[in-house]
């Protein structure tokens, strides 16, 4: 059992050799659930854990999907059904991609599949479908700023950390100055079990991302939770990860933007941004290359609004710097 504060819960799995912690906030008058892994994580994981600490599923008052990943959403049909009297929730944002798998894998799943040409298939897409679940109907969403009462000792405060997603969902505990923020902050790599890099860190909205990680260094927080990382137990800890997050965002735009340089005239591809930037960015395995493309396709458009790179018409598109800042269009 990991319980990390009176009534809060840390559910941790192994989820194919990487860290996955959900969240369950237990008060004297109500409960949440953050995230629900994907199809087969309650049954395997979630639901034995309330069993462990004798947690009637039939207390359970919220679900909320802190934003849309299969991982995160893909068991809230199954959680659905184990608990009906539950209300679902997520980012006002991100709800169409959480309601549904097919939301999830043509928004989400799908969003570099057209001009890139990366993104599942129609075989890997059958493969995906059923960790994602079934369609469900949320009952509310939320944009950040409310407070949700557990009871007089658990009263949450809802925080929108977008970088990630764009309704990205995490929330504060104000009487332990910590915070649970999902995946809104992601260091320089996600990583497997062992401390290994596994893939890219998967931002997709810079300004949105690098406004997230000032908001919580602003907030001087003593504790961070995560999903997938280390857990931030004192202030020195958690300003060192906002700060490793945020000199990495920022190193990886200036390595994209000089490999696109490097290329001249003819430019890159998304694809061949994330093969030929890779040494400079990461350790992760080769196979795992193309996930560089949610980071690597942020930062690009990025530099495109800015009036630094410019970007063709026909995909796959390519990425060409402009010679001479000419402003903004």
């Amino acid at each position: 059992m990991a319980e990390i504060f009176p009534g809060v819960h840390q559910i941790r799995v192994d989820y194919n050799g990487r860290p996955l912690k959900l969240y369950l906030l237990i008060g004297e008058e109500a409960s949440l659930l953050m995230d629900t892994g994907d199809a087969g994580i309650p049954e395997r994981d979630i639901l034995p854990y309330f069993q462990q600490i004798h947690f009637a599923p039939a207390r359970l008052t919220f679900i909320m999907a802190t934003h849309p990943d299969v991982d995160h959403t893909g068991g809230l049909a199954r959680m659905k059904q184990a608990v009906p009297q539950a209300k679902l929730c997520c980012g006002t944002l991100d709800r169409e991609q959480c309601e549904t798998p097919e939301g999830l894998m043509n928004i989400r799943n799908s969003a570099y599949l057209h001009w890139h040409q990366i993104g599942p298939d129609a075989a890997a897409r059958q493969k995906i479908l059923p960790r994602c679940g079934g369609p469900v109907a949320l009952d509310f969403t939320l944009n950040g700023g409310e407070v949700l009462r557990l009871g007089e000792s658990l009263q949450l405060q809802i925080l929108h950390l977008p970088g990630h997603s764009r309704g990205h969902l995490g929330i504060f505990l104000p009487g332990h100055n910590a915070a649970i923020i999902g995946d809104a902050v992601h260091g320089n790599a996600n990583l497997f079990l062992n401390g290994r890099q596994a893939f890219a860190p998967t931002y997709m909205h810079i300004d949105a991302y690098l406004g997230t990680i000032a908001q919580l260094q602003a907030m001087k927080l003593d504790q961070v939770f995560s999903c997938h990382w280390s857990d931030c137990v004192n202030n020195a800890a958690v300003h060192a990860w906002m700060e490793q997050s945020r000199q990495y965002a920022l190193a990886a735009e200036r390595i994209i933007f000089e490999t696109v340089k490097a290329a001249g005239a003819t430019g890159l591809t998304l694809k061949e941004t994330c093969l030929q930037a890779k040494a400079q960015l990461g350790t992760w395995p080769v196979e795992k290359d193309m996930a560089t493309a949610q980071m690597a396709c942020g930062h690009l458009q990025r530099l495109v609004e800015m009036g630094r790179v410019r970007v063709s018409e026909t995909p796959p598109v390519r990425y060409v710097v402009e010679e001479k800042w000419r402003g903004l269009k």
